[in-house]
């Protein structure tokens, strides 16, 4: 028999949710029944207070996932040298470090989890379509490396992964280039520490809420830049790689103390009414046109009422 979890009990936002999506829809049904049968007609108090509820019954929704949001972010740390002399596990399951990965090459650096459902993929995809309409090759002039921040990431998942991006990149010979590596939580922490990648677990829908962008990394590995995103143009990349190489410094990259505002995954629950930035903005627009919607229902209502209560003209 399974132990009991403090985690399986309803939180207050669940409460209300438990508690006002039946008593909407009993207003609603009340509402509707009176206009038609004539038995009763609504007051503009009630009228109101369904839109009043449907408003709160979103701001519930919305606020778990804004808590966790607000933890994650990208902070570039230029100027920064990474810890080159941690080890990690390549695809292989072999140790390795970022030395060996970068080889005295400038690199892309991309934070990832191999099980992400959404927008490690994209940023993935994007990073190597860039890189395949550019005419330096990886592995002759730089080095891509992929590191999980999922301790519970394996080599074959790593293996995998790589297998993916080189068949997408499609030149052939350069497959030295191409680095997914996993690691302890330990090691994990202190190069997302370093370079200022904040992100965060939830328990309950089993994801990483996380940012998305890429670290340009010298070959004496010091970070000169940080891209945003999932998209990077050819001619953007290459330019950020060559300045790598240099060792020059994006200084506009950098934002002192503020986080970068920079994409985040995080994917729709139903099951807990959770939602993420990446569909946010859909959410919200969507929410504010039902409560629009309803408010004109609202509207049609009180003045149908007020009509039909007029004394009717005489012949």
């Amino acid at each position: 028999m399974d132990g009991f979890n403090v985690t399986d009990l309803p939180t207050r936002n669940d409460r209300q949710r438990i508690i006002q999506a039946p008593l909407c829809a009993f207003l609603l049904r009340w509402t509707w029944c009176g206009c038609r049968g004539g038995v009763r007609r609504p007051s503009f108090t009630t009228l109101w207070g369904i839109v009043i509820l449907g408003i709160s019954f979103n701001l519930a929704s919305a606020q778990p996932s804004r808590q966790i949001l607000d933890q994650v972010a990208i902070v570039p740390q230029i100027g920064t040298e990474l810890p080159l002399d941690l080890v990690f596990r390549d695809h292989n399951g072999d140790d390795t470090t970022l030395q060996e990965a970068l080889d005295g090459q400038p690199a892309v650096l991309c934070l990832v989890y191999f099980q992400c459902p959404m927008l490690c993929k994209l940023a993935a995809d994007g990073l190597v379509r860039s890189l395949a309409d550019m005419e330096p090759s990886v592995g002759k002039d730089s080095q891509v490396v992929l590191v999980s921040f999922d301790p519970r990431d394996t080599p074959q998942q790593a293996a995998t992964t790589r297998e993916q991006l080189i068949h997408r990149y499609g030149r052939t010979g350069t497959e030295d280039g191409w680095h997914c590596l996993t690691g302890d939580e330990s090691v994990i922490q202190s190069l997302t520490n370093r370079v200022g990648f904040h992100y965060v677990w939830d328990e309950e829908t089993k994801q990483y809420a996380h940012a998305a962008g890429l670290f340009l990394i010298s070959p004496e590995g010091i970070i000169t830049d940080c891209l945003n995103g999932v998209e990077f143009t050819p001619k953007q990349l290459a330019s950020a790689i060559a300045a790598a190489k240099q060792g020059v410094l994006n200084e506009q990259a950098f934002s002192g103390e503020e986080p970068v505002s920079f994409l985040r995954c995080y994917l729709y629950d139903p099951t807990t009414g959770k939602f993420g930035a990446v569909v946010q903005w859909t959410v919200r627009i969507l929410g504010i046109a039902t409560v629009i919607v309803l408010a004109g229902g609202v509207t049609l209502l009180i003045r149908r009422q007020r009509i039909s209560q007029l004394p009717a003209s005489s012949d």
